[in-house]
């Protein structure tokens, strides 16, 4: 990740633990996607729970990984949002 935006200038790296809130974020959107996942294959496919269950734990161990980047951006545009200045 640069240290700097290459157009506006914002800084991205602004203190140590300044993106744990992107990790809040990152756990809530896997969290969410994992629990209506499982409950909509749940209700609507025949599948036995051990192979719902399965599907939906190696879901929860790779979407993370892919997903923390946007959430690294999500937090910066909501800290950009509340506090412009910066």
């Amino acid at each position: 990740m640069f240290s700097h935006c290459a157009v506006c200038g914002i800084k991205f790296e602004r203190e140590q633990g300044y993106f744990i809130g992107a990790m809040y974020i990152n756990y809530g959107a896997t969290v969410f996607l994992v629990f209506m996942g499982y409950f909509i294959f749940k209700l609507f496919t025949p599948i036995p729970f051990i192979v719902n269950f399965g599907i939906w734990g190696v879901i929860s161990a790779i979407f993370p990984t892919f997903f923390y980047r946007y959430s690294k951006s999500l937090w910066l545009n909501i800290d950009y949002a509340l506090n412009p200045n910066c």
